[in-house]
């Protein structure tokens, strides 16, 4: 009987550090996880600026500016349309690339059915807002700049989105604050 209690008791000690093993595993994932959720969250917020900085621009010359630098942010260097001439200059792959590798690593991950719907709008979001942009950056006059930037811009905004939306809407920050919860 001795030996059947020590045995019970090795048994359920040896379950519970194979279960914290397994918890503390995960646990480096969702950092790396959140990790990079805030690097996309970063850049999609400094893509955002300089398209505002562009819509708000006096002159041809500053909105072509700070549309390319939006550009370089969204695309990162390895885009063909990089230009470090103008404006921001990332060393980052770009918030569409650093979105795509979030999207990736969320479907490896034990939240990929909570977060899929969220990664993959925005990933459009970011796409979309990039064609609307290099239209904007391609204008030659103020108005067609801004008309086109301005529809940047509210992608832009949906992409990055709020901590409080829906995850089934997406945004940066609603994967962001969902990966923060379960830190």
């Amino acid at each position: 009987m001795k030996v059947l209690k020590s045995f019970a008791v090795m048994a359920l000690l040896f379950v519970f550090l194979l279960w914290r093993a397994e918890s503390y595993s995960q646990a480096p994932a969702v950092a790396e996880l959140v990790a990079l959720a805030d690097r996309t969250v970063e850049l999609v917020q400094l893509a955002l600026q300089h398209a505002s900085f562009s819509f708000f621009a006096l002159t041809v010359r500053d909105a072509q500016w700070h549309a390319q630098s939006a550009l370089n942010i969204l695309e990162g260097p390895s885009s063909p349309r990089y230009d470090p001439q103008y404006g921001a200059q990332t060393a980052t792959p770009g918030a569409i690339s650093q979105a795509k590798e979030l999207v990736e690593r969320l479907k490896q991950s034990e939240f990929a059915s909570d977060l899929e719907a969220a990664g993959n709008h925005l990933v459009v979001f970011l796409s979309v807002a990039d064609e609307k942009i290099v239209s904007g950056r391609s204008g030659n006059n103020i108005a067609q700049i801004r008309a086109q930037v301005q529809l940047g811009l509210g992608f832009l905004k949906a992409a990055l989105g709020c901590g409080d939306d829906p995850l089934s809407i997406g945004g940066a920050r609603a994967i962001q604050e969902y990966l923060r919860k379960r830190r």
